[in-house]
């Protein structure tokens, strides 16, 4: 069992790449698992498999890529037979 990590909202948006303001709203709206602090600052819970916005963006690009290498492929086969 591994013990669980929160952040402020200020480092999820900077990780997550959304404004603070949308990441508080999420936390108000129940829509992110968080904490209050006795200060009254949101502390969000950050699973261990997360990634940053960057890294998920460069995988989602790559993806892209791939699926348009792979749409060509399947078009070159197809004039092929």
């Amino acid at each position: 069992m591994s013990i669980p990590k929160y952040v402020s909202a200020e480092e999820y948006s900077r990780q997550s790449g959304m404004g603070v303001e949308l990441v508080k709203k999420l936390c108000r709206n129940g829509e992110l698992e968080h904490r209050m602090t006795e200060g009254g600052y949101y502390k969000i819970k950050v699973d261990s498999d997360s990634v940053p916005m960057e890294k998920y963006q460069a995988i989602k690009d790559e993806n892209t890529r791939l699926k348009t290498v792979l749409e060509t492929i399947v078009n070159t086969a197809k004039q092929i037979n």
